[in-house]
């Protein structure tokens, strides 16, 4: 496996077999929160709000019960996608197909102690402090669980509709204690009453398609 790095020091995972780099967790608090740091329409009193429907954790120190607070809950697509331009014109929510791909491969890839090191050497501090945390909690022996593809959030994705209302929904798989679901990844499409309504187990990772170079 090979990484590389977005704005905040946070790795995405590049897949020889995708057009694009995927984040190799779902964008984290601690990443939230340097993009409201600059100027933008998205302030503290914006954060507060999204706080009281998904609450806060330290990225330094939480709890296995706790873990999913460290991640960004209770967004809506179009400020997800305000994020992802901030991070660059590259990144974007991924679609179903993309998702599901990324699903797929990562359960076939052991997690390799040189990659592992590799990795945590590479990224920035809030991003090893949390992978570090989440491999002692979880015990993953394949980069689909600490990724949190499963046991994680419903992350947006963007789906093939005609309708606008449909464009954005969710996939994933939450433990069954944040989250009581019976979905499937793979097979269900989780979609929101309203894409105006905050949903605390709703988050997100994002793409960035791969520059083509000239040949």
């Amino acid at each position: 496996m090979q990484f590389c790095f977005d704005r905040t020091g946070f790795p995405l995972v590049d897949l020889p077999d995708l057009e694009v780099q995927v984040h190799l967790l779902p964008v984290s608090k601690v990443q939230l929160e340097r993009f409201i740091m600059e100027p933008n329409e998205f302030d503290d009193a914006w954060y507060e709000t999204l706080l009281r429907v998904h609450g806060r954790v330290s990225y330094r120190r939480f709890s296995e019960n706790e873990r999913e607070r460290v991640f960004v809950g209770g967004i809506l697509p179009l400020e997800a996608v305000a994020f992802a331009q901030w991070l660059g014109p590259d990144f974007r929510l991924p679609t179903v197909i993309e998702w599901r791909k990324v699903y797929k491969r990562m359960e076939q890839l052991p997690i390799e102690e040189s990659t592992w090191h590799a990795l945590l050497e590479a990224c920035s501090a809030p991003a090893k402090d949390i992978l570090e945390q989440l491999r002692n909690q979880i015990r993953p022996q394949r980069w689909l669980e600490l990724s949190l593809l499963t046991g994680g959030l419903v992350e947006w994705v963007v789906a093939e509709s005609a309708t606008e209302q449909e464009r954005y929904a969710g996939l994933g798989k939450p433990r069954r204690s944040f989250q009581p679901g019976v979905w499937n990844p793979l097979q269900d499409i989780i979609r929101p009453v309203s894409l105006e309504q905050r949903v605390s187990y709703f988050g997100f990772r994002l793409v960035e398609t791969k520059k083509r170079r000239n040949k």
